[in-house]
């Protein structure tokens, strides 16, 4: 059974280390450390949760607003190698949440990694546009991109 919390900075600290590799290039290339870049998801964030199967830490998601005036909001999501176990459970929430998220803003905008297919292969079945890919922080990243239809 997958269990939803708020996330605390020991949920940090328990991730970081467990991310899958994909998700560690990502935040390395926009030259972050992961701990760092966690802490500062959750800090800025309007909501932050943690995902666990037997207190397994599955992964973190949240979403913070671009600005103080506006609709837009930037939703993340980090995730160690037991996303893959929870598939199933793990897409079914994954797209509860982002419905639930255009409630509260009109455009979900993020960047993702270019070379990271199967983040963008699950964006694209979460109905986000992607960009053309553009270079950024020690990467080439693509711009994930929805709004209120």
């Amino acid at each position: 059974m997958i269990t939803m919390l708020a996330a605390t900075d020991g949920d940090v600290r328990e991730l970081a280390p467990r991310l899958r590799e994909e998700d560690r290039a990502e935040v390395v290339a926009l030259g972050v450390d992961p701990v760092d870049g966690l802490s500062q998801s959750i800090t800025g964030a309007c909501e932050a949760w943690t995902y666990r199967a037997d207190r397994q830490i599955i992964c973190m998601a949240g979403i913070s607003p671009l600005s103080l005036i506006g609709r837009v909001g930037v939703p993340w999501l980090l995730g160690s190698e037991l996303v893959l176990e929870h598939r199933r459970a793990f897409l079914a929430e994954t797209r509860r949440m982002v419905a639930h998220w255009l409630t509260l803003f009109d455009v979900l905008r993020n960047v993702v990694d270019a070379r990271y297919q199967a983040a963008i292969r699950w964006l694209r079945w979460l109905g986000f546009e992607i960009g053309e890919p553009f270079p950024l922080g020690n990467g080439t990243f693509r711009v994930a991109h929805k709004e209120v239809a």
